[in-house]
Order: structure tokens, then C-alpha cells, then sequence
């Protein structure tokens, strides 16, 4: 796919990402849609909070250094990727998103290969990756991009089961 880029957040997008977090809400898919509400409460706000984690400032309790690229295509944010800077337990160090809008087209593959190149240069070598066990796509297009499983693990808090991969970046 031509004309992909992984972005900062960035405020000449902010309507596009304001559409992004409503595609959640109009699906009802509570949980991100909770992840980017903030974007339509306080858009300046939110940037600064993602400018702040990826600096590894003002982190919660257990939270670690993440950056949060956004993938644009045709001037339009179709997905969101984070990578943390260390290994999370049942997150690892990876987690992207396609709008709903734009799913099934491709740009799951394109965000997590764009994310692997970003990852190498924060110095991570061997990315972890999870996804529940009922993600086809997701487990799809992990593997797709040399995911090899490691095995399957519980996560307590979210009460599932997932599949665990490790990519390895050269």
C-alpha cells in the first residue's frame, strides 16, 4: 500500500481523529471508544497527554513509556498504534486499532509492519504481542508479519484468554 505513513499525533488531524473516535461510539464498541474520548472532550488536552507518555511523564501507577503513532492515509487517520517501551503482562509491548471504516483493506498488516520499523528504533529487538483468542484478523495479521506463538495466557483483569506472540526485529 502506497502513501501509508505513522504520524505523531498531531493537531492538523484533529477532525480526522475526532471522526476516528466516533467510529467506535457508532459501532458501540465501549472499550475504544473510552480509550479516545478524551479527543472529543479536550483535543489539546489528549495530545499533550500522549506527548507526555511517550516521554514517559505523568504515568500512572503501572503504566509504562508508550508512544502512540497514528497511521494516515490520504490525509485521514485510519488507525492508531502504541508501543510501549518495555513488556506489559497480557499487552506486550504493541497494540494497534483500524477504524471500523477501514477495516479489512489491509492496513491492519501495514500499521503493525510500520510499528515494527518504529519499534527497533526505541531499541526493542524482539516485540511481544497479544490478542484474544477470537481475534482472527488480529492473530492474522500478527503472524503475517513473522509472528511465531508463543502460547496462549489468561488476563485476569480483562477475563480472557490470549494468544501470545513474539516478532523478532532485525
Amino acid at each position: 500500500m502506497k502513501n501509508l505513513i505513522l504520524s505523531k499525533p498531531n493537531k492538523i488531524y484533529e477532525k480526522s481523529f475526532k471522526d476516528y473516535a466516533q467510529s467506535y461510539k457508532d459501532i458501540n464498541d465501549h472499550h475504544y471508544f473510552h480509550k479516545y474520548k478524551k479527543s472529543l472532550e479536550n483535543f489539546d488536552e489528549y495530545l499533550n497527554d500522549l506527548c507526555d507518555h511517550a516521554n514517559g511523564i505523568n504515568l500512572l501507577k503501572d503504566e509504562v513509556t508508550t508512544s502512540t503513532f497514528w497511521m494516515i492515509f490520504e490525509n485521514q487517520v485510519v488507525g492508531v498504534v502504541r508501543i510501549r517501551h518495555k513488556e506489559v503482562d497480557c499487552a506486550g509491548h504493541i497494540g494497534y486499532d483500524i477504524s471500523p471504516y477501514y477495516r479489512n483493506n489491509g492496513y491492519g498488516y501495514e500499521i503493525l509492519r510500520l510499528a515494527l520499523e518504529k519499534a527497533k528504533n526505541i531499541g526493542i529487538r524482539e516485540a511481544i504481542l497479544t490478542c484474544n483468542v477470537d481475534n482472527i484478523s488480529s492473530k492474522k495479521i500478527i503472524e503475517k508479519n513473522n509472528g511465531k506463538l508463543l502460547g496462549t495466557i489468561f488476563d485476569k483483569d480483562e477475563n480472557e484468554y490470549l494468544f501470545k506472540y513474539s516478532i523478532m526485529i532485525e
